[in-house]
């Protein structure tokens, strides 16, 4: 079951939620409220996820509905949304110079939700509107995008072609899409979409190839503005506050990492991650002991792969993407993941999704099982 803002899951620490903000981003004063929340109500710290969610932990039963009404009243989440209707909507942060066909389809879609069908309870969108491709590789089940020519598409995820739409026809041509495959299968699993396209043939017919995606996440100064994060994504209330002091708002990405608009130098932070390092490279999900079901203790399995990273790649760029699960749930893990390292009984297990990554899993398995 995923946690929700009006339903929240019982963890080891507590009770957990997870939600999307509104837009994908966070004003400075959101962010301050952030930390208020956490601080007041939660274990002091918020998780930032691959699907550009924020989970707060540790949280006490008889003060969810308290935090909900917080979190509404800042206008952090989107008052509309519930278990129902949530879909997971993700917006790229780099849509400074594509911003009114941004803003408009992000507006459709917040105001839409109800009218948006659910196949499964993980479905997804990603809204790749910016300056390059970047969502690609982000998990979703429909993407609207745009091709060479500038012509607005709506792609189901795993085919190479999507169909041109106009912003007044999106919500239309979702609703046709989802509702034929709902009918055809009431039991669609995630990111089974396309495996109904034949039964919904007669009502799509893609043929618009999307702009390919060369972009890779990176810490530091990119499109006008600036990659930050912290160590796997978790900051803590004080380190929402210092930020909030030094920007006028941040987009939550899927990268597990804020990015700042119009920022051209990284904020005077310590405790920010170097632009140098492997943060972006390395994810996990929260394991133990935070975790009910959790068997290994992530947290320092990443220190180990981040020191190994650092021997391996101190003069040139690491393109391996690791994620480490605290158990075979495999939580949090996306298409990018190259290394994935899980545990079953203990035993810290290291599987290739990419080959050419091998040797480097060798090396973090002999490291991990010393």
């Amino acid at each position: 079951m995923c946690p929700t803002i009006d339903s929240p899951v019982k963890s080891k620490d507590g009770y957990l939620i997870r939600f999307r903000p509104k837009y994908g981003y966070l004003s400075s004063d959101q962010l301050s409220t952030l930390a208020e929340a956490t601080s007041n109500f939660g274990n002091n710290f918020i998780e930032l996820t691959s699907r550009a969610n924020i989970t707060i932990r540790g949280l006490q039963k008889e003060y969810l509905d308290q935090l909900s009404n917080f979190l509404n009243q800042a206008g952090i989440i989107n008052a509309a949304e519930k278990r129902k209707n949530i879909s997971n909507i993700i917006y790229s942060p780099f849509s400074t110079k594509n911003k009114k066909l941004t803003q408009k389809i992000a507006s459709i879609l917040e105001d839409n939700l109800n009218n948006i069908p659910k196949p499964h309870k993980k479905f997804g969108i990603a809204v790749d509107l910016g300056e390059v491709a970047s969502l690609q590789q982000t998990n979703a089940d429909l993407r609207i995008e745009t091709n060479k020519e500038k012509i607005l598409i709506l792609r189901i995820d795993g085919l190479d072609r999507g169909i041109a739409i106009e912003p007044e026809t999106l919500i239309e041509k979702m609703g046709m899409i989802l509702s034929n495959v709902i009918a055809v299968s009431d039991q669609l699993k995630s990111r089974d979409l396309i495996n109904s396209i034949g039964e919904i043939d007669h009502i799509y017919f893609p043929h618009i190839k999307p702009r390919k995606q060369n972009f890779s996440p990176r810490l530091g100064p990119c499109f006008g503005g600036y990659m930050i994060t912290v160590p796997g994504g978790k900051f803590s209330s004080y380190q929402l506050r210092e930020l909030a002091s030094h920007v006028k708002g941040v987009a939550v990405t899927p990268w597990k990492s804020f990015f700042i608009y119009s920022a051209k130098t990284k904020p005077p932070l310590s405790f920010l991650s170097k632009n140098t390092g492997h943060d972006l490279s390395v994810s996990y999900c929260s394991g133990k002991p935070y975790c009910s079901q959790g068997i290994l203790e992530t947290s320092q399995v990443a220190k180990v792969v981040t020191t190994v990273l650092e021997e391996r790649f101190k003069n040139r760029k690491n393109k391996a993407k690791i994620h480490i699960s605290g158990c075979l749930k495999n939580c949090g893990l996306s298409k990018q993941t190259s290394i994935l390292i899980n545990s079953s009984r203990g035993e810290k297990s290291v599987s290739v999704k990419d080959d050419k990554f091998q040797n480097l899993a060798s090396k973090i398995s002999m490291e991990l099982n010393k």
